[in-house]
């Protein structure tokens, strides 16, 4: 009976080796996901309307399901595996190939304020999952989340893995979960995160480029030079608002090289260096942390250990600052990096040494944009909106459809006898026409009996492909521009306090954005725009049409604009 019951053990050992063996070949990622929540279109909508953006200006074109991945990567001493987590956030109700989105969080000391446990702003995951139809990954990195160990802090060459890691288990995943990917991948991630989205462009270009393409990338408030701009004012004799950076990041390189100290009071003076373990226990905020410490934060270093460190160019410490700046080479994608100036926290001049480096090393089509003096946290939502506004010029949700228009304009500007016919080829028929705002719920190919405008049908296929055309009718006196409306949006039109501007197709050029009344008067200007996505204040305008004009090199595109209170 015993020799019986041994061979039914063994049996069973046998059978789970051969099924994990078996998985772990086909998986050389994936541990586990788990089902967390669905997100409805409306409770995307509400999340939108926390950034302060009505249903009038965006509208989310999928429901979402979450998901926490536990998955296998590089430990940050790079000597074997270690396992990490992270959230997958799914578009629901398509089958179309889809994009990879990868949205990498701000500085979190908790561990649980994480994305894989619906923290570190999962919002802009969810938001930009439902808005680009995008496949979205957010790893929580290294010693946060579920994985062992301390969090090696703004360490380039960990974060680099832990976002491409999610993203080969994003792939992994797509026939368990149900989805498809098309070719597309983007990298967005703000402070920290831009920090490990700048490391994880580096390396995919660097390393990967057989294995990925990133088609575009926005890095947002990021410490790219973590040996000059950040590590300077950081250790200055003045005050900063986060003083709690500095013991993270020699904690966190203590982490991942092993050789900054063999005890914290080599580095820390008293009390620090018997409070500084406790304080990053992963269990306090990074602000609760900031409370207890000096607001000028040298001043918890030791005075021998800090004079050595800052009056010798060659003391080792430099060598592992420098190791993770992230400006030294030449991307080769479309790459924006946001900024503040007003930025308290990651300094603006950051972004400018990146830039400045990478047009040093040909990369001249490397732009910084300036959101203005906001503070760190206040930057935040305009370069979320702004970023998945750019991704949004070059998403491809299409599955390779063409549309062919046939318009017949109206006679005159009053007239009412314009028609577009619409047909498609190199989709999978049957075709869905959706007729959108002043022709919502017209569900035919052909509309007629109409004046001039700009018309929106939303075109989708049996698989769920999809995607938008624009199509103006005109009177042969018109002063509306058509090919205005391939180049940029106004949301809404007719508009009553605000008015957005989306820029459509990327543009080769610096661009000027001018509002103007019918009797030529500029209202608005914008020069040298950058952005994606423009807010104008329209509430002391008085009532009546204006002109909305978009100047690219020697070329002008023109809008009517209506203004409704």
């Amino acid at each position: 009976m015993m020799r019986q019951k041994n061979i039914i053990i063994c049996s069973i050992f046998q059978i789970a080796f051969l099924i994990i063996s078996t998985y772990t070949t086909k998986a050389q990622h994936l541990i586990s996901y788990q089902f967390l929540d669905h997100y409805t279109k409306q409770d995307i909508q509400q999340l939108l309307a926390d950034y302060g953006i009505s249903a009038s200006v965006i509208t989310p074109e999928f429901a979402v399901d979450y998901y926490k991945v536990t998955y296998n990567t590089r430990n940050a001493q790079n000597t074997g595996n270690t396992i990490a987590t992270g959230a997958l956030v799914v578009p629901t109700g398509i089958t179309c190939p889809l994009p990879l989105l990868s949205y990498q969080h701000g500085t979190t000391s908790k561990r649980i304020k994480v994305p894989s446990a619906r923290g570190g702003a999962f919002e802009i995951g969810v938001i930009g999952a439902a808005l680009t139809g995008s496949v979205t990954a957010m790893p929580d990195y290294l010693g946060l989340g579920d994985s062992p160990g301390f969090h090696p802090y703004v360490h380039a060459a960990s974060e680099a893995t832990a976002v491409i890691d999610l993203l080969r288990t994003a792939r992994e995943l797509k026939d368990s979960i149900g989805y498809n990917l098309n070719d597309q991948l983007f990298l967005f991630g703000y402070s920290q995160g831009g920090h490990a989205t700048m490391s994880a462009f580096k390396e995919l270009e660097t390393n990967f480029s057989s294995e990925f393409t990133v088609t575009a990338c926005v890095p947002m408030s990021g410490p790219y030079d973590i040996s000059g701009v950040q590590s300077t004012t950081m250790t200055a004799d003045t005050p900063y608002a986060t003083p709690g950076y500095l013991p993270y990041v020699i904690l966190g390189y203590q982490e991942a090289y092993g050789n900054l100290y063999n005890n914290l009071s080599e580095i820390f003076k008293s009390p620090y260096d018997t409070l500084l373990p406790d304080y990053f226990d992963g269990t306090h905020g990074i602000g609760w942390i900031n409370n207890r410490l000096p607001d000028t934060p040298n001043l918890m270093l030791d005075s021998a250990y800090f004079q050595s460190f800052i009056n010798d160019p060659n003391h080792f410490v430099w060598s592992l600052l420098k190791d993770n700046d992230l400006y030294n080479w030449a991307p080769q994608a479309p790459l924006s990096i946001y900024y503040c100036t007003g930025d308290e926290q990651v300094f603006y001049e950051n972004a400018l040494v990146a830039r400045d480096s990478m047009h040093a090393l040909g990369a001249t089509h490397v732009i910084a944009v300036n959101f203005g003096q906001l503070n760190h946290n206040n930057c935040a939502p305009l370069c979320f909106l702004s970023g998945l506004a750019l991704f949004d010029q070059y998403i491809d949700l299409s599955g390779g459809m063409i549309v062919h228009d046939s318009i017949t304009n109206p006679s005159t500007a009053s007239a009412s006898n314009g028609s577009i016919t619409i047909s498609v080829s190199n989709g999978n028929s049957p075709y869905i026409y959706e007729w959108q705002g002043g022709l919502a719920g017209q569900t035919t190919a052909t509309i007629q009996g109409l004046s001039e405008g700009n018309y929106e049908v939303r075109i989708s296929d049996s698989i769920g492909c999809f995607l938008y055309e624009d199509i103006t009718l005109t009177a042969p006196t018109s002063i509306t521009d058509i090919e205005a409306y391939k180049y940029f949006k106004l949301m809404p039109n007719p508009a009553d306090n605000f008015i957005y501007l989306k820029i459509l197709a990327p543009l080769s050029d610096k661009i000027h954005i001018s509002i103007i009344d019918m009797s030529g008067k500029v209202i608005y200007e914008t020069k040298n725009a950058l952005l994606a996505l423009y807010r104008y204040d329209i509430s002391e305008l008085k009532n009546g049409v204006y002109l909305v004009r978009l100047q690219s090199q020697n070329k002008a595109y023109t809008q009517k604009l209506i203004i409704n209170h």
